[in-house]
């Protein structure tokens, strides 16, 4: 299923930008407004995405992708009302409407596998070098977790909500740090470090997951990674979105198992969890 996702979502957006590249070449030839209401019809969720990956803390996105939305609609509202003749401009913008629909609620949902429930322990995790990784260990660079910990699985770079809920991350700092909570950051992009790049500020565990490995399974898709991240010579495994709160000793205290990548949780739904490590026993100085 998720190489069938892979494929079609770049299907969807090759025919779009092709689509909106025809209404120019006809607008140009022929000066009529319908194709010019085509263009922007085509053209509003891949340049909507485009700005959403290349300024994450600019723009961010929801379910729907209103402003794309938004702008589809309007660009169909053009062609219909200057397309007389119903020829093929209106019969692009609607099957155009109908891509972004199933972009939007099927090609980029989430089909999680059985993953653990709360009050249980949260599993092993093997990273790239080969070391396990435990909830309950010490953290990196030997800083201990002293009320717990909260775990993020991010796509990858590739993602622009990987990079804006990043972003968002910075603003949750000074609640960690007041809480003692230490933040994880997980994916299984190859590419090391590169959440720094958003979040330079932010005292984070960072993990690399094998996707190879049979204990990181449930939260790796083998072929999660967009199609022409593979093309340019990327990996095409990538993690689900979730997002764990675990106290001291590993057991899950809450989960966010999000129904699609596009809207993997912010900042503010993890802060407004926090409040569930309060009666956890901190250990003495």
């Amino acid at each position: 299923m998720n190489k069938f996702k892979c494929f079609f979502t770049f299907a969807a957006f090759f025919w779009l930008w092709g689509c909106g590249f025809l209404a120019i070449q006809r607008w140009f030839f022929t000066g009529d407004a319908t194709w010019c209401g085509l263009l922007i019809n085509a053209w509003a969720l891949p340049i909507w995405m485009l700005l959403r990956y290349l300024w994450p803390g600019k723009f961010s996105g929801d379910l729907r992708e209103t402003p794309a939305f938004t702008t589809v609609l309007i660009g169909l509202a053009i062609v219909l009302l200057t397309d007389t003749d119903r020829g093929a401009a209106i019969y692009l913008a609607i099957y155009n409407l109908f891509v972004l629909l199933v972009y939007l609620f099927h090609l980029s949902s989430i089909a999680h596998p059985k993953l653990p429930d709360t009050d249980n322990t949260f599993p092993q995790l093997k990273v790239r070098s080969g070391d396990v990784w435990s909830a309950g260990n010490t953290a990196e660079g030997g800083k201990a977790a002293r009320a717990g910990s909260l775990l993020i699985f991010l796509r990858g770079r590739h993602c622009a909500d990987s990079r804006h809920l990043l972003v968002e991350l910075s603003g949750l700092v000074r609640e960690l740090d007041r809480r003692s909570v230490q933040l994880v950051l997980i994916d299984a992009d190859e590419r090391t470090g590169w959440q720094r790049q958003w979040i330079s500020d932010v005292d984070a565990q960072q993990l690399t997951l094998d996707p190879r490995a049979n204990s990181n399974r449930p939260f790796v898709a083998a072929a999660g990674a967009p199609l022409w991240e593979i093309l340019l010579g990327g990996k095409a495994a990538a993690c689900r979105p979730s997002a764990w709160l675990l106290d001291r000793e590993g057991y899950v205290v809450w989960r966010h198992l999000p129904g699609n990548y596009r809207v993997p949780g912010g900042a503010e739904l993890l802060r407004g969890q926090l409040f569930r490590l309060d009666d956890e026993e901190l250990p003495e100085n």
